[in-house]
Formats: C-alpha cells, sequence, structure tokens
C-alpha cells in the first residue's frame, strides 16, 4: 500500500525526523533509520529476528519504482519533506524505519570470537568496524561503556548494508566476567609493548577489545586483559585510527596464518 504526505507537520514527518536525530526516540520507539538501497536490500534479503523493515519512505519521484516491494507499506513525501528527514547530502530518495528486537546476550561455550569496544563514541569508526567484524567472521560486536549508539543514522550508514548480519549487544561487567569464567581470552590492542600481532597466537574463544582513539582501552577492561597486543608499524607512523587497528586485528585472528 502507498499512501502520500504533503504536510511537513503531518505525525509521521515528525516522528522520522525524532528517529533522524534522538536515541531517546529511538530507544522509545524500538525502531531506527536506514537510508539507501544497499541497505534496505540487506533487510530483504535476510531474515532477521532482530531487524525488521516495517515501513519505506520515499521521495516523489521514486513511488513508481520497480524495485519497492509490494509486501511493504511505502509513504510518499514530497521531496522538499523528505530532504529534511534525510541524513546524506546527496540522497537516493528512499529511508526504510527498521524494527529492532534485542536479543538476549549468549555465546557458545566452544569457539568464538568477539569485538569488544570500550567507549568508542565516534559513528564512523563504529560502523567501519561493525562492517569489518561482519567481514572478517566474527560473532558479535559487545558495546562497552560510553558508546554511540550503533542505530545512530551515521553508523547504520557506515556500515554499508553489514548491520543486517551483525549480532551487536550493549555489555555489562557481569557480561564480560561470564565469558572470562567460561574460557574466553580477552586481547587487548596496545600501542607499546603488546605482542606483535603477525607473531602472536589466539585462542579458539578470543574476545578483542578496541577502545577510542582519544582516552584507549580503560584500566579496568586492561587489567582484565591477560594478552596484549601491537600493530607493528613504521617508525613515521605514530599510530592508526581506531576503525584500521581493529580491523586489521580482526582479520589477522580470524583468517591469519
Amino acid at each position: 500500500m502507498i499512501r502520500e504526505i504533503t504536510s511537513a507537520t503531518n505525525p509521521l514527518v515528525k516522528e522520522l525526523r525524532a528517529l533522524a536525530t534522538s536515541k531517546k526516540a529511538r530507544q522509545e520507539n524500538g525502531t531506527f533509520i536506514i537510508e539507501g538501497w544497499r541497505g534496505i536490500e540487506s533487510l530483504l534479503a535476510r531474515e532477521s529476528r532482530q531487524y525488521q523493515l516495517e515501513q519505506l519512505v520515499v521521495s516523489s519521484d521514486l513511488q513508481n519504482d520497480p524495485r519497492l516491494p509490494s509486501s511493504i507499506n511505502t509513504v510518499v513525501l514530497s521531496d522538499f519533506i523528505f530532504e529534511k528527514i534525510s541524513d546524506v547530502k546527496n540522497s537516493q530518495g528512499i529511508l526504510g524505519v527498521v524494527r529492532h528486537t534485542p536479543a538476549l546476550f549468549d555465546f557458545p561455550s566452544g569457539t568464538g570470537y568477539y569485538l569488544l569496544l570500550d567507549a568508542i563514541r565516534d559513528p564512523g569508526n563504529l560502523g567501519t568496524l561493525i562492517r569489518s567484524a561482519v567481514g572478517a567472521g566474527f560473532d558479535g560486536i559487545l558495546l562497552h561503556g560510553d558508546c554511540v549508539d550503533p542505530f545512530n543514522p551515521k553508523v547504520i550508514r557506515s556500515t554499508m548494508g553489514t548491520f543486517a548480519f551483525a549480532n551487536i549487544w550493549p555489555i555489562s561487567r557481569n557480561d564480560i566476567d561470564r565469558l572470562i569464567h567460561t574460557g574466553y581470552e580477552l586481547c587487548a590492542t596496545s600501542g607499546l609493548k603488546g605482542e606483535n600481532l603477525y607473531e602472536s597466537d589466539f585462542s579458539k574463544r578470543t574476545v578483542l577489545v578496541v577502545g577510542s582513539e582519544a582516552h584507549g582501552i580503560s584500566d579496568t577492561l586492561m587489567q582484565l586483559a591477560p594478552k596484549k597486543i601491537t600493530i607493528p608499524l613504521a617508525a613515521e607512523c605514530e599510530s592508526l585510527n581506531a576503525a584500521i587497528a581493529g580491523s586489521i586485528c580482526m582479520f589477522q585472528i580470524k583468517c591469519g596464518g
């Protein structure tokens, strides 16, 4: 079913603006926005208990696009209204409202690889790390401390559609203790004095810990991590971006020799 909205004061328009700008609104509604064809097609191609595409919103020039699925309710907005909601400069004219049903944090006792992110505040870094975790075959992304909302539109856009394949959980110290007691090894990235990443052996139950560029990994998590690893760099380069460093480590841990 397709219906058209031409008023900027329509309640749905106000709701969409709130979802695009407010973490509180996203949490209260249990929904978030994904913009662009790539992410929407990823959702349509995969059955997921966590993410359900509830509604499509398109600009007026896309209302007859043959790619629009007839099974999803679609709302057409006037172009000037759509631009007020869109989070990008060159919009593709389509966004989706996604229902998020959180899954309980659980993990296998045998083999598992998890990315533990400590207070990652940059949306682009979080989105890139989610994308890399999916690409490297990690089993989940664990958010600890004051991380940016994983359903912030900038984060979702940075995942390039891979969020639909990612298991993302906010976790507590109790959850970390459960992992450790089950035999998982925390492996913390360290700029100095850690083991050489490319000379290290990793457990089949590994939790890679990555901290923010500004503050690094908290002292608490550093103390819980028996293994510290360092990426060897040329003398001319002091450090790497958190998303790049985390991505390199994930692929080496999961796919390295």
